[in-house]
């Protein structure tokens, strides 16, 4: 079972998903992890940040898209 890990941090869900369907659609599975606490209080990133996760042996290769990609 491979670890899950943090690619990469933004301050809005919309956002992070649009990066999610950016790695998908590259073969890479992602997982959006956003804060429901952050929605109810429209709380930025420097308090509930929406987390954009992928195993661990895609890291590399997510980051290098992530980057080509301008998504962080």
């Amino acid at each position: 079972m491979a670890d899950i890990v943090l690619a990469a941090e933004y301050t809005d869900e919309v956002t992070a998903n649009i990066a999610r369907g950016m790695l998908e659609s590259n073969g890479i599975p992602a997982i959006v992890e956003g804060s429901n606490m952050a929605r109810m209080y429209m709380a930025g990133a420097t308090w509930a940040p929406v987390r954009l996760m992928v195993r661990s042996e895609d890291l590399p290769t997510a980051l290098n898209l992530l980057k080509e990609c301008g998504d962080i």
